[in-house]
């Protein structure tokens, strides 16, 4: 092997282990964090809500109605069936945030699969933003205010101005492992989520809709 290709293939190798290390946050600033934003839009509150419900998983797809109910003890229960009434799953959130399945089918019955949806829901009900936010950082044109939570961060993002909520994140210290968008009515209500996993290929896409 002649010099010149080697060199160009140890070039190409170094890219590849530089891109695959590359850290997602690795452009964020530390800024002390606005005490007046965190009030404004820190996602703490979820009201009552259906939604249609759309879930595509490595390849497989199942849709139903979601159920996300604010219970009088400020717990939340969410329910997902199938049109015929079938139960897909139903979760609880107590107040203090303890994790309970009243029921699963079978195919989701896998500890990974709970864990991942657990998270997914945490996040979107905002319960880890429940706590004291004390960190908070720019990037771009965004604010990340930080909730960390062994070796994972719970993120909202808003804009440098404050003037809007722009979406949910949940990464490591290096991968932005789920991103929520929320488009339309915003929270207490969001009119429409999106649950998209960046380090495996899972979305979930949540659509309230008024039930009679």
């Amino acid at each position: 092997m002649n010099k010149s290709l080697t060199q160009f293939l140890l070039f190409n190798f170094a890219s590849i282990v530089c891109l695959a290390c590359a850290s997602d946050y690795k452009h964020m600033r530390a800024v002390e964090p606005d005490a007046t934003c965190i009030s404004k839009l820190a996602p703490r509150q979820f009201s009552t809500s259906w939604y249609h419900a759309s879930v595509d998983v490595i390849g497989k797809h199942i849709s139903g109605l979601l159920l996300i109910k604010n219970m009088p003890d400020s717990a939340y229960r969410i329910v997902f069936t199938n049109e015929a009434g079938v139960t897909f799953f139903d979760f609880g959130f107590s107040r203090d945030g303890k994790f309970n399945v009243y029921n699963i089918i079978n195919q989701l019955n896998k500890g990974p699969v709970i864990q991942t949806l657990r998270k997914d829901f945490e996040l979107i009900l905002g319960l880890p933003f429940h706590t004291k936010i004390s960190q908070a950082w720019t990037m771009d044109d965004d604010v990340f205010y930080g909730v960390t939570q062994k070796k994972e961060t719970a993120y909202f993002i808003t804009s440098k101005d404050c003037a809007s909520l722009r979406r949910l994140e949940l990464g490591s210290s290096r991968k932005r492992k789920v991103t929520v968008n929320i488009t339309g009515q915003p929270y207490p209500t969001p009119d429409k989520i999106e649950i998209v996993h960046n380090t495996f290929d899972m979305q979930i896409k949540l659509t309230r809709f008024e039930k009679e």
